[in-house]
Parts: C-alpha cells; sequence; structure tokens
C-alpha cells in the first residue's frame, strides 16, 4: 500500500516540478539549481546521514528521485523511511 502511494507521489511531484520549471524564465539555468541542490543533498545525507540514523545508497532510484524532485525529493525519502 505505501509503496503505491510513494510512486504515486512521486509522480505526481515530478509532474509539478516540470510545470515549475517550465513556466520559469531562465529554464534551464533554474533546472540545473535544482538538480545540483538534490545531488547534494543527496551526497550530504549519504555520508553524514548515520547521525540520524538514515542514509541512503547512491543507486539508481535515489538518484533520480534527487536529481527530479531536488532537495525536496531526498527530504520525501528520509519521511518515506522513518514513517514505514
Amino acid at each position: 500500500m505505501y509503496n503505491y502511494i510513494f510512486k504515486g507521489l512521486f509522480v505526481i511531484l515530478g509532474l509539478v516540478m516540470l510545470v515549475y520549471y517550465a513556466r520559469r524564465k531562465h529554464t534551464i539555468a533554474s533546472a540545473f539549481s535544482g538538480m545540483l541542490s538534490g545531488a547534494i543533498a543527496l551526497g550530504v545525507l549519504h555520508y553524514f546521514g548515520q547521525e540520524i540514523g538514515y542514509a541512503p545508497p547512491l543507486n539508481l532510484f535515489n538518484t533520480s528521485v534527487s536529481l527530479i524532485l531536488g532537495a525536496p525529493g531526498v527530504m520525501l525519502l528520509l519521511a518515506a523511511n522513518t514513517l514505514i
């Protein structure tokens, strides 16, 4: 059940981010800064997450979530891990 909710939320948020980036004045720069913030947040959480109890592995799923949704996507991964 949680798996379907998480995947549905991921798809909806991905579409929201696509629309958000498309409406920005500098679309490419905005998308790049969002992707960069997600990659940095995932890297920090991967290397220093032992202190808070969750260090996500650097795999394809986690990387795609962080690149599509940015830093809020990494926080979504953290929240999903603590709830499940």
